[in-house]
């Protein structure tokens, strides 16, 4: 029996747009198609549709949110749509439909240039082949055959520190490299355990070219069991600062400069895109470790602009990413947008690494039809962690003690922001990957960040704190003399006999909540090393190879951290 239909359209945060869409909706009967348009944000009820009438197809568009499209089969109950973004609810005198609208979309692709030249803006994402995002591709799969690479991943372990003692990851100082830790050994094959995405976050419709879209990088790993009910863990991963010669300077809004620019010109080089590939891939390998850690979570990483100097460019450097808020509704658009697209327990990835992502100015591949009766919602956020490693920190530390967006005229909270007391409820981890400790560097002093961890850890039982640096950022310093407050804290310690300019010292709480450690630079350095073993430690012969600490530290830290994760 036909009813009244009711259709909503709501933001992530199930609010009703702040202004109008234009709504079209038709509707197929026997004597065939009809289509209306209208401009409203409100609630659409449409009467009981005539006997006959098999399909309504309602499309949203609006200027600050992505499409919307969903085809509903109508006649016998159940009724089936096309659109996990949508939730259908029958009664007996009225069907409620509700659209939810997010402000994610892929990042459009562009073929890499003839000839391995360009210079300035491009219009999206190298890729090559079958678009596959240049790069990446030759980091998954065999140039030649096409079958996914194979690593070879190491990551600190615990185990008995010799002589006894409570279970550490460092062993003796003497050794030579690797041989200073307990590790373990994982072949991965990265195509097979996850997926790669560009994304835009922000203003994506080009309908607004005065407000700002940001780039964030994703990879998420394939879910082989049901999601928990409790939701999806997220680990969000501050780089550091891209306000480098490395990268060119772009204003708010952020239009020009970024994030597709080839610099410097004359080559195919993207740095906005290079960073997240260098990361979450080789050089620091987080995907790797993660994966390793059989501890699934999806990996953000926000991709900053470079801001021009001076001191309201600054200002805006790192918004609104680093406030409560801000990363909150980051979470909640991007976990929106990957329940849309499909991604849940066993689905594939043949969409992904770009291969359905808009090219010259054509929307995205629509995605295949999976009609469904029942109401699949999007999973909820279960734990939160904040990772930062160098300059990074500059992005991070605020977010301890900031819980609105700073600039809400640049960055209004209807379209930037969500509750940030719920973000406080699962942001259970904080992950200090080498943090630069330099006051002149970051502004930040040492006392203050001490404070501010500590402040973080005691609000809530479930929260963890982990610590790993090297002599890059302490100068050699001892963790007791640069962190005194922690130091008095209850905890194991482990430091093995020193053997010259060598040494490293491990702290643990004893309820296993945080934990510490700390290495020189000597410590971190190898005579000889694996081959294709990854991370790559240092070699005393590598150019910079003091320098090489600094990123190696992280990439253990983070794959240490990633094995004591909640989960």
């Amino acid at each position: 029996m036909a009813t009244d239909i009711s259709i909503s359209f709501v933001d992530v945060l199930s609010r009703p747009l702040t202004s109008d869409a234009t709504v079209t909706l038709e509707l197929e009967d026997p004597t065939g198609v009809h289509a209306h348009t209208t401009q409203t944000s409100q609630q659409i009820l449409l009467s009981a549709p005539a006997p006959g009438t098999s399909r309504l197809k309602v499309t949203i568009d609006h200027p600050d949110y992505v499409t919307q499209v969903v085809t509903v089969r109508l006649g016998t109950a159940p009724f089936y749509w096309d659109n996990r973004n949508c939730e259908l609810v029958t009664s007996p005198n009225r069907t409620d439909l509700t659209i939810t609208m997010g402000r994610v979309r892929q990042a459009p692709v562009v073929a890499e240039p003839f000839g391995g030249k360009a210079a300035g803006d491009q219009s999206g994402v190298f890729y090559q082949g079958a678009k596959e995002y240049v790069i990446l591709r030759s980091l998954l799969r065999s140039a030649t055959t096409g079958v996914g690479l194979v690593y070879d991943v190491r990551t600190l372990k615990e185990a008995a520190a010799p002589g006894g003692g409570p279970s550490s990851t460092l062993t003796i100082a003497k050794n030579d490299g690797w041989d200073r830790f307990s590790t373990a050994d994982s072949t991965i094959t990265l195509a097979s355990n996850g997926g790669y995405l560009w994304l835009e976050y922000g203003s994506v419709t080009g309908k607004r070219p005065k407000e700002p879209r940001f780039l964030i990088a994703v990879w998420a790993p394939a879910i082989t069991s049901p999601v928990p009910q409790e939701g999806l863990d997220c680990i969000v991963y501050f780089s550091p600062s891209t306000a480098t010669a490395d990268f060119p300077r772009s204003a708010y809004p952020y239009r020009v400069n970024y994030p597709y620019t080839v610099f410097p010109k004359d080559t195919k080089k993207q740095p906005y895109i290079d960073i997240a590939y260098r990361h979450l891939i080789f050089n620091h390998g987080y995907a790797l470790a993660l994966t390793a850690s059989k501890k699934p979570a999806l990996i953000v990483m926000p991709i900053f602009p470079a801001v021009p100097d001076g001191k309201e460019s600054s200002r805006q450097m790192w918004q609104p990413f680093n406030s409560q808020e801000g990363l909150h509704r980051l979470l909640l658009e991007i976990t929106q947008f990957l329940h849309g697209f499909g991604y849940a327990h066993n689905s594939g990835f043949s969409r992904w690494q770009g291969a359905s992502a808009p090219e010259g100015g054509l929307p995205a591949l629509p995605i295949p039809p999976a009609f469904s009766s029942t109401n699949q919602p999007r999973p909820k956020i279960r734990n939160v962690t904040l990772a930062g490693f160098s300059s990074g920190i500059s992005g991070l530390f605020p977010v301890i003690s900031t819980a609105a967006i700073q600039d809400s005229s640049k960055y209004p909270a209807a379209f930037f922001a969500a509750d940030a007391k719920l973000f406080n409820d699962i942001w259970r981890e904080l992950w200090d990957l080498d943090f630069e400790l330099k006051e002149m560097a970051t502004g930040i002093r040492r006392a203050a960040l001490e404070k501010a961890l500590l402040t973080w850890l005691g609000a809530g039982r479930e929260r963890r704190l982990r610590m790993h640096h090297s002599g890059h950022t302490t100068g050699d310093v001892r963790p007791a003399t640069l962190f005194p407050e922690i130091a008095k804290l209850a905890k194991t310690v482990t430091a093995p006999a020193a053997a010259g300019d060598s040494w490293a010292e491990e702290w643990r709480d004893l309820s296993g909540r945080w934990s510490l450690a700390f290495y020189s630079v000597a410590y971190l350095l190898a005579k000889d090393r694996p081959r294709d073993l990854q991370p790559v430690i240092p070699k005393l012969t590598d150019l910079e190879a003091r320098k090489a600490v600094h990123p190696f530290t992280a990439a253990i830290g983070f794959g240490h951290a990633a094995q004591l994760r909640l989960g």
